[in-house]
């Protein structure tokens, strides 16, 4: 079983636990430095995102809820892709992160595909207030 298919295994196992019903899912690796940005891949789905971060070998993953999302955008960085993601926190204030992007990821054509739905919004936001995708 590929990376792929495990992770989207993780995703459909916790949303089962959770009932949580998962129709799409995006991955995308992302990490917060240029020497580290595929430390972590990024699942935007239909109920939220997922990160996986990697360490030794294993993926730990956190949920985030689509209501907790406020605004996930891209732009264009020298080398790269940088994704702004914000997000509410239990104290209802917004909370925000930056990523870089790889723009190829060899043997991984899921990467990009993610990458260019992301491009493709033009300015817009996914999960914008919460309520897109």
């Amino acid at each position: 079983m590929g990376l792929k298919e495990r992770l989207e295994k993780e995703i459909y196992d916790f949303a089962r636990e959770n009932e949580l019903v998962v129709n799409d899912i995006d991955l995308l690796y992302a990490g917060p430095t240029m020497r580290t940005r595929h430390t972590l891949v990024l699942a935007f789905t239909d109920v939220g995102m997922f990160t996986f971060q990697f360490k030794m070998g294993e993926a730990e993953m956190h949920y985030l809820a689509k209501e907790k999302l406020h605004k996930v955008e891209i732009g264009k960085k020298n080398l790269v892709y940088q994704l702004k993601i914000q997000a509410l926190t239990e104290e209802q204030s917004l909370e925000a992160g930056t990523y870089l992007v790889s723009k190829h990821v060899f043997g991984r054509k899921w990467h990009r595909a993610t990458l260019n739905k992301l491009l493709g919004l033009e300015g817009k936001s996914l999960f914008e207030g919460g309520n897109n995708k």
